[in-house]
């Protein structure tokens, strides 16, 4: 089962989602569909298989080794033609240890303040043994192979994604992924996200980079707020 655990920070000052903590992944071997296949050489099932393997690898790594990274981002507010409405960009040092955030350093802030934010965790899932979707190889280039995942329900039902993940093809691990969620939960009304990965010296992946558009509409409509994000993750450390 691949879990797409998500901490995303709430910015105090804007009222907006604001980061990231990280993003665990776990691929199951009982698949309950039937499945694909994939290009000659690998079934979807094989591929699975072998990315399950390397999961659980990097998920006992990733679990106790302790990082530190440099985090680059940019909150803004948009209208709902898409033009900028106000814009906060924040470069932090961040101390993780698995999903853990033990420190966060601000280095330099454009909001006012202290700089601060608030956590607000909040957790998606998806499986591919999901009997609530239908998954499909639909691409194989020469660096990964691209699974499609589409909802059965029509429209999608409340938190379900829909979009695409690749999956690397030498390392088997997930390179990048693409979700857009039609009908968010809670005040969230919209909600996309991109994301890239790269393996890091000690064995597991680690988030390089990070796009997101949303909507939120809270207190019956009062509160309106579009945006959208864009992060880079980057001088990653191994502490221990």
């Amino acid at each position: 089962m691949i879990e797409l655990m998500m901490s995303i920070k709430k910015n105090r000052s804007a009222g907006l989602l604001f980061g990231i903590i990280i993003f665990m992944f776990f691929i199951s071997t009982a698949y309950s569909q039937t499945l694909s296949e994939g290009p000659p050489g690998l079934s979807l099932n094989e591929i699975l298989f072998n990315a399950d393997s390397v999961a659980k690898i990097e998920d006992s790594i990733r679990t106790e080794t302790t990082i530190r990274y440099r985090l680059f981002s940019v909150m803004n507010r948009v209208h709902s033609d898409g033009t900028l409405k106000s814009s906060d960009t924040t470069i932090a040092l961040i101390t993780q240890k698995g999903d853990e955030e033990l420190s966060r350093e601000i280095i330099s802030s454009t909001k006012s303040g202290s700089g601060k934010t608030e956590k607000s965790e909040k957790k998606l899932s998806l499986s591919f043994d999901d009997p609530a979707y239908n998954f499909s190889l639909t691409d194989s280039s020469e660096s990964s192979y691209k699974i499609s995942v589409v909802p059965k329900s029509s429209p999608p039902k409340e938190g379900e994604y829909a979009g695409t993940i690749e999956i690397d093809k030498q390392r088997f691990f997930i390179r990048r992924f693409n979700l857009e969620v039609p009908d968010p939960e809670g005040a969230l009304k919209e909600f996309a996200i991109e994301m890239d990965f790269e393996l890091l010296e000690g064995g597991f992946a680690v988030p390089v980079g990070m796009r997101m558009r949303g909507f939120v509409k809270a207190l019956i409509g009062i509160i309106k707020v579009r945006f959208t994000g864009e992060f880079r993750f980057s001088d990653y450390e191994i502490l221990d």
